[in-house]
């Protein structure tokens, strides 16, 4: 959930995880992610290029002398993105992604459900060692510069996603 502490990164989680077994429905590697609601593509990360071991210790040894996570940093934490405005200064960030989907560009109009990209583990610190350790994805609600939830305790976090996405 948004707020928790990311002890690697010495920094806070800023969206929700879906994991396999852990979000009331399979999630594996390679499932197709959908998107929440249609906009416009003004991230898709056709190239990507994988956290390698070397890079995965200086961006650890840099946040730690830092105290923080620095916003490139951050970046490549969360791997493969796929970032769609929905206007009115709302934009959704899907992470860690496998893969983008045929069609998903910069610029271009996805509908509400369409496939955008694939469940993956991109960006993790466990992508250094395996390709099938820790796929999920990440999701995030922005708001201009802020995410949802953010600064709040976890019941109001809760009650803000349950608002967002009720019927």
């Amino acid at each position: 959930m948004p707020n928790a502490p990311r002890v690697y990164r010495s920094g806070t989680h800023e969206g929700v995880d879906f994991y396999d077994g852990l979000a009331c429905a399979p999630i594996p590697k390679g499932l197709a992610v959908l998107a929440a609601k249609g906009g416009i593509v003004v991230r898709a990360d056709w190239d990507y290029v994988p956290l390698s071991t070397a890079e995965q210790a200086q961006l650890e040894a840099r946040t730690s002398a830092q105290g923080f996570t620095d916003p490139e940093a951050l970046d490549r934490y969360r791997g493969r993105q796929v970032w769609i405005d929905h206007g009115g200064g709302i934009v959704t960030r899907y992470c860690h992604l496998n893969g983008i989907a045929p069609g998903v560009g910069i610029g271009a109009f996805v509908a509400e459900g369409s496939v955008i990209g694939f469940v993956g583990n991109s960006g993790t610190p466990e992508s250094v060692i395996s390709n099938d350790v820790e796929n999920h994805l990440h999701f995030e609600l922005r708001f201009g510069s802020s995410y949802l939830g953010q600064g709040l305790p976890p019941e109001q976090v809760r009650a803000l996603f349950l608002r967002a996405f009720s019927p």
